[in-house]
């Protein structure tokens, strides 16, 4: 079997748990393959950071901006709605590129909109940008995701989607903890000044390692409907947007939920942002243990009992914030290990149209957080913080039931 470097395998190691197994029976060699995919998963780790940064930037923003923690919120919403209508749009427009000039496009054009956000003297401004980064976001993630399944044989790809989900994971344990770091330190403007300067550094290893070959097909409006008369697809990517919508509902606002309801300090929010993250990278890092023993049918369903009891436990458990921690861990790896096994389920339902089911799904992820951020700002005007995980639970058993339906031929 081809060994890697040292290096290569140390650093692909720390990302993807395992996942260097999918790499052992490629049809290209493996060092290819691998460093390839670890460009996308960086990739990923920009959108992740770029999306919900914001999160971890409550404070600071509304502090500077003079606006609500519910406005803030709203700029998820923003980002969400923009990438859920773009996402399938982009791919039908585009979709016949060679993707690794898609997926620098979007990177250079999410550098951009963040450099724009950490100038911007006002509200406005800040939501221009945040629409310009949610096209770039749109213009990357489905395609990155469409180019690792491309890389690897069918048998492999559940594993290859896990990896480069994986830099979207990883991006809730350094990305956004770092970026509220920087907000409470430096400054909210150069926390953003530093997440779009570490894109374009992404840009030129995307060109170097993807092979131009690696491209999709365009699609019309006709196609992308055609694609979601397929009932099981439907309702799996409708799961996709609910299990998204659900926990967004409390994830939005956090920061809020630890510091009111709980009574925590502000320095809190970092490390229960970390905390959060490392149980999203051990869930993504279990999903490609889990999934090929129980089935990704079997894992979704397992994920989504869990997380729903996670969340339960978060509304009924006394505000104390250490305690708060165990059931926040227990969410956020169910919430990251559910990711890669609907991916793998859209792309076994229609392996011929993967890029375009794909980029549904990735809509759907969109569309969960444009939801769950709009109702984490209502539900918390209407009844504070401590309201939060309640409204989440219902959500993820509406999503529990309409998997289930999926199920049902």
């Amino acid at each position: 079997m081809p060994v890697h470097s040292a290096r290569l395998d140390c650093v692909w190691r720390s990302l993807t748990a395992d996942q260097t197994a999918a790499m052992n029976v490629q049809k290209e060699p493996p060092g290819p393959v691998g460093r390839a995919l670890l460009v996308l998963s960086s990739a990923y780790f920009f959108i992740g950071t770029t999306s919900l940064s914001v999160i971890g930037l409550v404070a600071e923003m509304g502090e500077a901006l003079d606006v609500s923690a519910a406005s803030i919120a709203a700029l998820v919403t923003i980002f969400a709605v923009v990438y859920a209508v773009a996402a399938p749009g982009l791919q039908a427009l585009l979709g016949g590129f060679a993707r690794r000039k898609l997926i620098a496009g979007g990177l250079l054009l999410v550098a951009i909109s963040c450099f724009v956000c950490a100038i911007a003297s006002d509200y406005t401004i800040v939501a221009v940008s945040r629409v310009g980064m949610a096209v770039g976001a749109a213009l990357t993630g489905p395609t990155a995701s469409a180019a690792a399944a491309g890389l690897v044989p069918p048998e492999r790809r559940g594993q290859a989607l896990a990896a480069v989900f994986a830099g979207f994971t990883i991006s809730t344990v350094l990305g956004i903890p770092a970026a509220s770091f920087l907000g409470q330190t430096i400054g909210w403007r150069w926390a953003w000044f530093a997440i779009g300067a570490a894109a374009l550094c992404v840009m030129p290893f995307v060109l170097l390692v993807l092979p131009q070959s690696n491209r999709g097909e365009r699609a019309t409006l006709r196609i992308l409907l055609g694609i979601l008369r397929d009932r099981a697809i439907a309702l799996s990517v409708s799961t996709t947007a609910l299990q998204i919508a659900g926990p967004f509902t409390t994830y939005a606002l956090l920061a809020a939920w630890f510091v009111e309801h709980l009574g925590a300090p502000r320095s809190y929010v970092p490390p229960a942002l970390l905390i959060f993250g490392l149980g999203g990278v051990a869930g993504n890092a279990l999903a490609s243990v889990v999934e090929p023993r129980l089935g990704a049918e079997r894992t979704i369903q397992i994920c989504l009992f869990l997380m729903g009891a996670a969340l339960l436990s978060m509304w009924l458990l006394p505000a104390w914030p250490l305690l708060a921690l165990i059931p926040t861990l227990i969410w956020a790896a169910t919430g990251l290990m559910i990711m890669a096994p609907l991916q793998s389920r859209l792309v076994r339902l229609s392996p011929e149209r993967a890029n375009l089911s794909l980029a549904l799904n990735a809509s759907a992820v969109y569309v969960g957080m444009s939801v769950g951020s709009a109702l984490a700002g209502i539900i918390y005007t209407a009844s504070g913080a401590g309201a939060l995980p309640l409204a989440s639970v219902l959500i993820v058993g509406v999503a529990w039931v309409v998997f289930r339906l999926s199920l049902v031929r």
